[in-house]
C-alpha cells in the first residue's frame, strides 16, 4: 500500500497537529453530530476524552523538565517563566478592572489570559539556533512549565475572576510532577514521551473540537486576529524586560510574544475546573488557534530585527549559532515552525 504520509503533511501546516484535528472534529460535529455520539470507546476517546488526554499531555510535558539543569540555563528559564506569570497577572488585573470575564470585542478574559501566559516553545528553540546559545536552549527545561493550562489556572484562580479550587490546581500538578520525576530517572521514558506526544495532541485536539461548531469559528475570526496582534506586540515588551535581567543581551525575549498552538486546548481544561467559564470556551479556542498562526509569522521577524539592532550597537558580535545547542528538551511538535 502506498505511503501517503498524512502525519508529515499535517506537520507542514503551522500548528497542524492541533488545528487540523480541531477543524475536522468541528466539521463532523456540525454536520454529522450523531457519528460521535455512538457511545462506547469511540465517544469516550473522540468526544469526551480531552480530560484524560490532558493528563497524559502534562505527564509528557513533565518528562521534558531537566532537574539537573543548573547555572545560567536555570536562571534564564526562571526569568522567562516569571515574566509569563507576571504578564498573566497584569492581564487578569486589566481585564478584571475594565471589562470583567466577558472581556472586550468578543475576547473573553479566559482567552486573553490563556494567550498572554502562553508561548510557542518549539519556535523559541528554533530561534535559539540562530540567535541564542546553549544556555538559551537549556532554559526551556524550566520554561516549559507554562505548557498546558497550569499558569492560566493559577493567575485566574488567584485573581478571583475564576473559581479554581486548589484540588483542580493539584490535579494539574500531579501528572506534571510524576512525568518530571520519571523522565529524570529514566531516559527511555523521556524518549517514549517524545514519541507519544504528537498522538496525544491530535486526539486531545479532536475531542475538544468535537464539542464545538463552525458557527463559533466564523464569529471568532476577527477577534482571533486582534488577539494575535496583541500577543505579537507583547514581544516588544518582553524583549526589553528580559534583557534587564541579563548581562549578555539577546533578542530572544521577543520570542515570548507568541501564542502556542496548544493554548487552544487551555480554555476547555480551565472550564472543567470552573463550569461558569464554559460559555467562553468555544470562542476562546478558535481565537487562540488563530492567534497562534499569526504569531508564528511575526515572532521570527521581530527577533531578527532586534538581533540586528543589538549587533548595530555592538552589544552582540559573532552569530550565536556557532555555539553548541547540546540541551534541547522536548517541546510541543504541534508548534514546530515550517
Amino acid at each position: 500500500m502506498k505511503n501517503i504520509a498524512i502525519f508529515d503533511k499535517m506537520n507542514k501546516v503551522p500548528g497542524g497537529l492541533i488545528i487540523i484535528p480541531l477543524i475536522t472534529a468541528i466539521l463532523i460535529n456540525t454536520f454529522f453530530p450523531s457519528v460521535l455520539q455512538i457511545g462506547g470507546p469511540t465517544s469516550a476517546l473522540f468526544k469526551s476524552g480531552s480530560s484524560a488526554m490532558m493528563g497524559i499531555f502534562l505527564l509528557i510535558c513533565g518528562s521534558s523538565i531537566n532537574i539537573r539543569q543548573a547555572g545560567l540555563p536555570l536562571y534564564k528559564g526562571a526569568v522567562l517563566l516569571s515574566l509569563k506569570f507576571i504578564a498573566g497577572a497584569l492581564a487578569v488585573w486589566l481585564m478584571g478592572s475594565f471589562f470583567g470575564p466577558a472581556g472586550f470585542i468578543g475576547i473573553s478574559t479566559l482567552a486573553f489570559v490563556a494567550c498572554i501566559t502562553s508561548s510557542n516553545s518549539s519556535l523559541y528553540i528554533a530561534l535559539c539556533s540562530n540567535y541564542g546559545d546553549a544556555s538559551d536552549s537549556g532554559a526551556i527545561s524550566v520554561f516549559c512549565v507554562k505548557d498546558g493550562p497550569f499558569v492560566t489556572m493559577v493567575v485566574l484562580g488567584v485573581s478571583g475572576l475564576a473559581n479554581i479550587p486548589f484540588s483542580a490546581l493539584l490535579s494539574m500538578l500531579i501528572p506534571l510532577i510524576i512525568g518530571m520525576m520519571w523522565g529524570n530517572l529514566d531516559e527511555k521514558f523521556k524518549q517514549l514521551c517524545a514519541s507519544a506526544q504528537p498522538l496525544v495532541i491530535i486526539i486531545m485536539s479532536f475531542a475538544i473540537g468535537a464539542n464545538s461548531s463552525m458557527n463559533t469559528v466564523f464569529t471568532a475570526g476577527l477577534s482571533g486576529i486582534v488577539l494575535g496582534v496583541i500577543s505579537a506586540l507583547t514581544g516588544i515588551v518582553f524583549y526589553f524586560l528580559y534583557n534587564l535581567f541579563l548581562k549578555k543581551k539577546t533578542a530572544l525575549g521577543a520570542a515570548l510574544g507568541t501564542t502556542a498552538a496548544s493554548s487552544a486546548l487551555t480554555p476547555a481544561m480551565v472550564a472543567q475546573a470552573d463550569p461558569l467559564l464554559h460559555s467562553f470556551v468555544d470562542a476562546a479556542t478558535a481565537q487562540l488557534a488563530t492567534a497562534s498562526i499569526i504569531t508564528m509569522l511575526t515572532a521570527p521577524l521581530l527577533v531578527a530585527w532586534f538581533d540586528k539592532r543589538l549587533k548595530a550597537k555592538g552589544l552582540i558580535t559573532a552569530p550565536a549559532a556557532a555555539e553548541s545547542l547540546s540541551t534541547q528538551p522536548l517541546t510541543d511538535p504541534a508548534d514546530k515552525p515550517k
